[in-house]
């Protein structure tokens, strides 16, 4: 064949172009061949497996990015992927750092996984072995793996860490929140290459570290097989820090509050960060090569709240919260398979964190059913509440969820109200029973420290509406909601509908049949150490090699 093609092009090269007919008269077997070619290209792109490049960031408000409307901090690289790419405005995490994460890895709900809060430095909690996660999946595809910044998810084991859940490298650190230099957490360090402790890290700003590190890998990925780079940037969790050059540029535009101050600076390392990404991307040849999505792990703490002021403005709520400030997440997707009639706009399809492995599973398999067929017998099946393959939402803009669940907890010997409450949505409407962690100082709609008025949100809220006192109620009883008309959640309807309350109540003792209660730490064997040099390490590998 690669004979008569180039024997076939040298002659086509002398003809005159004007003489269309001579093609067929003057050499029918180029044709065949040509047309032959131009199929077994075609079906040559169609199998190439997307690159996948996954950046999580922490803490980051609604509200804090410019292509949801506010011009008080400047993303254009974050805001680069929604404009070239599809925004997602009804896309929902969990109200909280490790379920959040517990929840993309495995496609398994919180209420499956129990991981409904946080895991505490030095405890041996861990996100459950038995599951195969979706790098595990992804290596069996062919991916080459990699993941840097925050893992959260367990790191008492050597099979705990990143590296002994499907990635084969880590660059990051294994606890939640830690200083930004100094990499050190409840007194000790935390910041390893692979399972090493890297101390040489140590006075290297974590974000530029990581993009660094990011930009490495795309550099000099084997490009002749695919891979998936997962980024968990630290930023914008506290402790409030950033370079002194960024904490400047935004001297003037906080109103004077030094935490609204500290987050913008923060954000704009962030945006430069991702931004640096794409361009090692652009380099190779390979951005539009690769499917990124761009995900908050939950809503901004707002109001100093844990000392810190993201925004959600002009939602209700904040992190660790089940009012839509505390859920609904800052996100985008672009990239190959994305119809081009969807890039550019705004998705208000409903998406759950859990759909990430089932989709991402089917776009680098490129088969509907693929996980169903290869999940590893004896592994816990997806239940009602767990991840949808929502790819056709995502490329075609066709509906696939319609119902999402925020959060339950089961009924009878543990009672149901606990952590952040009970919360479902059934199309327009959303129920809402708040548990005890519900941050008071996040009740309500508190707009950021120095933005202007005027702004225009994408969401359909009408400022003007925003009650001027809080209903605090949905302790007692559940509240009522219509969250397409009225997402920053201004008017309880629970009165007016009750008849609805009890269809989406009796939907929800559905998810509360298989609620599983928090985990607890007799589930895990030993816990982390700190070693003779001053480092969080595995119980089982507490001393460098």
């Amino acid at each position: 064949l690669g004979s008569s093609v180039a024997s076939c092009s040298a002659s086509l090269g002398t003809m005159p172009t004007s003489t269309i007919a001579a093609l067929f008269t003057m050499a029918p077997r180029c044709l065949h061949s040509f047309i032959l070619v131009a199929l077994l290209a075609a079906a040559d792109a169609s199998d190439k497996k997307p690159n996948i490049v996954f950046i999580l960031a922490d803490d980051l408000g609604f509200n804090d990015v410019g292509f949801h409307g506010s011009d008080q901090i400047p993303t254009p690289h974050i805001d680069e992927l929604a404009r070239t790419g599809v925004t997602l405005n009804n896309y929902h995490v969990q109200p909280v750092c490790s379920p959040t994460r517990a929840t993309i890895m495995s496609g398994r709900h919180a209420i499956h996984h129990g991981i409904y809060m946080p895991f505490q430095q030095g405890t041996n909690l861990r996100l459950n072995i038995s599951y195969t996660l979706l790098p595990q999946y992804l290596q069996r595809l062919g991916y080459a793996t990699h993941m840097v910044g925050k893992w959260h998810l367990g790191q008492n084991e050597l099979r705990a860490l990143p590296t002994g859940r499907g990635f084969d490298s880590f660059f990051g650190y294994w606890s939640g929140a830690e200083d930004y230099y100094a990499h050190t957490c409840r007194g000790a360090y935390d910041f390893a290459d692979g399972t090493r402790t890297a101390p040489e890290m140590n006075g290297t700003y974590s974000t530029h570290a990581f993009a660094a590190r990011a930009v490495d890998i795309i550099l000099g990925a084997d490009l002749s097989r695919p891979f998936f780079l997962y980024l968990a940037l630290q930023s914008v969790h506290w402790p409030l820090e950033a370079p002194a050059e960024y904490v400047a540029r935004f001297a003037k535009s906080t109103g004077g509050d030094h935490r609204r101050q500290m987050i913008c600076a923060m954000a704009a390392v962030m945006d430069d960060a991702v931004g640096n990404v794409t361009a090692a991307l652009r380099t190779r040849g390979i951005y539009d090569d690769t499917l990124i999505v761009f995900s908050a792990d939950n809503g901004g703490p707002t109001n100093g709240n844990e000392g810190t002021f993201s925004s959600n403005y002009p939602m209700r709520g904040g992190k660790n919260t089940l009012w839509e400030g505390g859920t609904r997440a800052t996100a985008a997707i672009r990239g190959p398979g994305i119809s081009t009639d969807l890039v550019g706009t705004t998705s208000y399809a409903m998406l759950h964190a859990t759909d990430w492995l089932p989709t991402l599973v089917r776009v680098a398999s490129g088969d509907v059913g693929w996980l169903e067929k290869n999940m590893p017998a004896g592994e816990a099946p997806f239940l009602l509440g767990d991840g949808l393959d929502v790819w056709d939402a995502l490329s075609a803009g066709r509906e696939v969820r319609t119902e999402l669940l925020y959060e339950c907890h089961p009924r009878g010997a543990y009672g149901e109200h606990l952590a952040h409450g009970n919360a479902l949505a059934i199309g327009d409407w959303k129920i809402l029973h708040t548990g005890p962690i519900n941050p008071p100082d996040e009740q309500g709609w508190v707009k950021p420290p120095g933005q202007r008025d005027g702004l225009v949100y994408e969401l359909p809220c009408d400022v003007t509406q925003e009650p001027a006192t809080l209903d605090f109620n949905c302790w007692e009883a559940f509240c009522l909601f219509n969250i397409t008309a009225d997402p920053c959640e201004y008017h309880n309807l629970a009165s007016e509908y009750p008849e609805v309350v009890t269809r989406l109540r009796t939907r929800l003792e559905d998810y509360q049949k298989t609620a599983v209660p928090p985990i607890t730490e007799d589930c895990c064997g030993c816990a982390p150490i700190i070693n003779s040099a001053g480092a969080w390490r595995p119980c089982d590998a507490p001393e460098e090699e």
